[in-house]
């Protein structure tokens, strides 16, 4: 088999981010101490309790199947098998953080009525592959944090993106395990379609052709129209031409060269047309607001690139290209395509504007002078504008102590 590398560098990436983020190391480590926050052991008192497990004695011919398959992959962790009775066409996985416990990988009962044992290799290895990954410690910390839909509320813009971009290019990288571990593309690609559909596909008599026919036309829909996606894994026509990629390349540079237009198209069900735009309003609007009295603190830089980490990946280098090229265009052409786009947004940026305005402590005369004049040119009256700098001064204004003059 040809030495092509199973990870996607952006997924690794946003993995490092998100781990950075969310202080792994150290929430890990509390977590590991919570009191009634094992659920580890919950889950696994679950399984033991309610699923069949995979084991030499019992499910011979698949456990070998599992152990070939982990072995095949080089994964020596130890991995606790289980069987849910469950007609849900679907597995997972599940990363323990207790060194002396194994993970888990559950798998439905549904997959044994539609599924070859070609097909369930492809399964397993696809859920191995999220454990070499640590996608599924990334899962379990994020959860831990943000356990329920209430928490989620104050879950930061920034970070929900990246998570939401990381799973789906956890799945590419998956599928690719799943590929090594039998190394037969049509069974990965029967195997996709049987979770999607829940249909036995050899009595339908649906050949890997037809599939493969209709998946390129529903791909060019996605490749040109852009379309959706509302779900953690990415559109089906996307995952089967990044999988016949990996199948297919002769090197790693021409596998690189397909994905980066597969990828763009991932980052663009995320960040849109408008994210763009208002990457460079906040980048450009923020240099030229913090750098009127001719000097940038570190307080207004790291504001810029908070509110800029919202709308793009790496928030540095926005700023940096936008520094480098011409502020007050980039400035003016974003602005318009806002008002153009989503003029319901015309709150948003004066109140950027104002924040930025107030990032290092300090009211500008000339800042307040900018903020009048940018307020006019979308509409505001003075009196609006007025209101809302008042409101600001109101929530946010701290005085300075350096500022007392003896």
């Amino acid at each position: 088999m040809r030495e092509l590398d199973p990870k996607i560098e952006l997924h690794e990436l946003l993995a490092q981010q998100i781990y950075g983020v969310l202080q792994g190391e150290v929430t890990n480590g509390i977590r590991l101490r919570c009191s009634g926050e094992d659920g580890d052991m919950n889950l696994r008192s679950v399984m033991e309790g309610n699923s069949l497990k995979v084991q030499e004695s019992l499910l011979p011919e698949f456990y070998a199947l599992c152990m070939e398959v982990k072995q095949k992959l080089g994964f020596d962790e130890a991995i606790d098998f289980y069987i849910t009775g469950n007609s849900d066409v679907n597995a997972r996985s599940y990363a323990t953080i207790y060194e002396d416990r194994p993970h888990i990988i559950e798998i439905n009962s549904g997959l044994f009525n539609l599924m070859n044992s070609e097909e369930l290799k492809y399964v397993v290895g696809h859920e191995i592959g999220h454990l070499i990954n640590m996608d599924a410690t990334i899962k379990g910390l994020f959860g831990f944090i943000y356990p329920d839909e209430e928490s989620m509320g104050r879950c930061p813009a920034f970070l929900r993106k990246r998570v939401q971009l990381h799973d789906q290019l956890a799945e590419l990288s998956a599928d690719r395990y799943g590929y090594m571990a039998n190394e037969n593309i049509e069974a990965c690609v029967t195997a996709i379609y049987k979770v999607a559909s829940g249909l036995f596909l050899e009595k339908m008599n649906v050949s890997i052709q037809t599939l493969m026919e209709e998946n390129n036309r529903r791909l060019d829909f996605f490749l040109k129209e852009s379309g959706v996606s509302d779900g953690s894994h990415p559109v089906n026509p996307i995952r089967i031409r990044a999988l016949d990629l990996f199948a297919t390349a002769k090197t790693q540079a021409a596998l690189n060269r397909g994905m980066d237009e597969l990828v763009g198209v991932l980052q663009g069900f995320i960040y849109g047309e408008i994210d763009e735009a208002l990457a460079n309003f906040v980048a450009a609007g923020g240099l030229m607001v913090s750098q009127l009295d001719g000097k940038r603190e570190k307080s207004e830089e790291d504001f810029i690139l908070k509110h800029l980490a919202a709308f793009c990946l790496f928030p540095h280098k926005v700023l940096k290209s936008v520094e480098k090229g011409d502020p007050v265009k980039t400035f003016n052409d974003s602005v318009q395509l806002i008002l153009d786009k989503a003029p319901n947004l015309r709150g948003e940026l004066l109140r950027y504007f104002i924040n930025v305005a107030f990032a290092d402590g300090e009211l500008d005369g000339g800042e307040m002078n900018l903020i009048y004049d940018f307020g006019g040119k979308i509409g505001f009256s003075e009196g609006e504008i007025s209101n809302a700098l008042g409101n600001t001064i109101q929530e946010d204004f701290t005085p300075k102590v350096s500022a007392l003059k003896l």
